[in-house]
């Protein structure tokens, strides 16, 4: 995902630009959604607390899609219209309000989100949102030209009420809306950057673990259910922001536990990519380089050593697979340069060459 493709300066006429998310100190609803005159029409307007609430594109007529799902789940973001080349808009999003929080989900097609000056000083972006990429990535694009990625897996928090943009690549986000004022509170004062960490520390491996849990098991919780799950799931994000808070002011180092097993995430997302290196893997679970392979170390191993065995695993499911592509091709999906040194890397770790080992599912 090319996140400079139409540059800052091309998005719209707006020069401070920011997220979709938004919470209303003013309001006990999400305001992702507007409030719709006909009730016939979807609408993610919560109608009471810990009720689920979800709308998709196939909700609305092709011809005017587009409109609909722009007013329907971007009330505060204005989504910008595709590219000619892209493809077509699609789309599903739910959201659940707690007393504490909100906690939502969406996943659709390729997408960009734009907020006008006037929205965000309005503060109706007056939120932190904890974010987890299910699926897909997300690349953040700041008036300065930094230009931060979060990648599947990661669990990162930002600042809605900071400048920037935002590209969504085809993919699923899970994520938590809380009210800026007590996120900021529990955390000790400002987010610093644009995105911020926060599984580097178990307490953060543990939220994104409740997060993914709650999507996958929402529907079928009951409005108990439902209410104990969503505080529960708040109280810990808004603990985690104070430890990370006070990690930070206190200079302690990342767990290393943490740290090892967020790399670990990442390169089983992104082992297809042949230029995946140290520094790469570093920036993305946001410590030193340094520090990142102190963390394999202690888990008695090394960072190459980890991307090569995960590449080997996935290319052994491949081949079991039966796909019908060649041992060049699967060593090429799985991120090895050359079927050559491919072979010799698998028969090293398997005890025989990858023809042989597909002949015994074949």
């Amino acid at each position: 995902m090319n996140i400079l493709a139409a540059g800052y300066g091309a998005a719209l006429d707006h020069p401070i630009v920011g997220t979709s998310h938004s919470w209303s100190q003013n309001s006990d609803t999400m305001t992702d959604s507007p409030v719709l005159e006909n009730e016939d029409k979807p609408s993610l307007k919560m109608s009471g607390l810990y009720r689920l609430q979800r709308v998709s594109t196939t909700d609305f007529d092709p011809s005017d899609r587009f409109d609909a799902w722009r007013e329907t789940a971007y009330s505060i973001a204005d989504l910008e219209v595709p590219a000619d080349d892209e493809a077509e808009l699609f789309g599903t999003k739910y959201a659940v309000r707690g007393a504490i929080g909100n906690f939502a989900c969406h996943a659709g097609s390729l997408h960009r989100t734009v907020v006008s000056r006037a929205t965000r000083l309005s503060g109706a972006l007056d939120a932190i949102i904890i974010s987890l990429m299910a699926e897909g990535c997300v690349g953040l694009e700041s008036p300065g030209g930094e230009q931060p990625i979060t990648p599947t897996g990661r669990l990162v928090a930002y600042d809605a009420t900071k400048a920037m943009r935002y590209h969504w690549s085809v993919g699923k986000e899970i994520y938590i809306v809380l009210p800026r004022a007590k996120a900021l509170e529990a955390f000790g004062g400002e987010l610093p950057g644009l995105v911020l960490p926060l599984d580097t520390i178990p307490l953060g491996v543990m939220v994104r673990d409740h997060m993914a849990a709650l999507d996958r098991h929402a529907e079928h919780l009951d409005l108990k259910e439902m209410a104990i799950a969503l505080d529960a799931l708040h109280t810990l994000a808004l603990l985690l922001l104070q430890r990370i808070g006070r990690g930070l002011s206190d200079w302690e180092q990342p767990d290393p536990n943490a740290l090892f097993l967020a790399a670990k995430r990442y390169i089983r997302a992104n082992y297809n990519v042949f230029d995946l290196s140290p520094e790469a893997i570093a920036l993305a679970v946001g410590c030193s380089r340094a520090t990142l392979y102190r963390a394999f170390t202690q888990n008695d191993t090394t960072i190459m050593d980890t991307v090569r065995d995960i590449r080997l695993a996935m290319s052994r499911r491949l081949i079991e697979a039966d796909t019908g592509r060649s041992i060049s091709v699967i060593a090429y999906d799985c991120g090895f340069k050359d079927a050559s040194s491919f072979g010799k890397l698998f028969r090293s770790r398997f005890g025989v060459s990858p023809g042989a080992w597909r002949g015994k599912f074949s």
